[in-house]
């Protein structure tokens, strides 16, 4: 499975065009990516029958939210659900660096039939296997953690993906591993052949001279389909 990130309708006809399997739609991608508008969304699930999965992120400081964040990332779920998405992309942390269980567990119930996945703010905690035990421990709630194993590239991380991909693989009630971060054309092959896994998340690497300002190539995304579909 390949899930391109998109920030427009546009965006969205062609990842579909070109072969990817998933979006992630988003706003703001220089900031890291935050919660997509109303009217963006809604065009967005108008123009493709692929699954949209939805940052829900206020704001680009941290993953730490106050109670103003909280009331909406309530309400920003809630379009979701209205517009008829596939599912919700979130993640949060406290200030002591751990997986804000409390938050987590409000957004787990709030989020209802969406599906779920935990993205790179697993990156942002201070103990990264810690938490991974801690999202583990809430099985098929959970669908997916997006990480890159704690490096910039997961290229770099492919030592610690390869055991957890392992774990997810002997426990089908475990969370599976979508690898994302620094994903490229180029280096999908090492990847692949390291991890054999179901996965991956693709940004700038799906883009035409790998960065954001420019359209999405449908060579970049053939070639690693073509790898992950080997």
């Amino acid at each position: 499975m390949l899930e391109v990130i998109v920030e427009n309708a546009v965006d969205a006809k062609l990842a579909e065009k070109y072969g990817a399997n998933r979006l992630e739609v988003v706003s703001a991608i220089s900031e890291g990516g935050l919660t997509p508008s109303y009217g963006v969304l809604k065009e967005i699930i108008g123009a493709t029958s692929l699954p949209t999965m939805v940052m829900i992120r206020p704001h680009s400081h941290s993953f730490i939210y106050n109670e103003s964040d909280v009331r909406a990332i309530q309400t920003d779920i809630e379009v979701v659900k209205k517009l008829g998405a596939t599912g919700i992309v979130f993640g949060a942390v406290t200030e002591a660096g751990k997986i804000d269980t409390n938050l987590l567990e409000k957004v787990l119930e709030w989020k209802g039939d969406l599906r779920f996945t935990f993205h790179r703010a697993i990156e942002a905690t201070n103990d990264l296997e810690e938490a991974y035990r801690t999202l583990k421990t809430y099985g098929k709630k959970i669908d997916q953690v997006l990480t890159s194993g704690g490096t910039k590239s997961a290229v770099d991380s492919i030592p610690l993906l390869k055991n957890w991909i392992a774990d997810s693989e002997k426990n089908p009630d475990s969370l599976q591993i979508l690898v994302g971060s620094g994903v490229t054309d180029q280096n999908i092959h090492e990847l692949h052949e390291a991890l054999s896994n179901q996965a991956y998340h693709v940004g700038s690497g799906a883009r035409m001279a790998g960065s954001f300002a420019s359209p999405l190539d449908p060579e970049r995304i053939a070639r690693i389909q073509k790898v992950i579909q080997s």
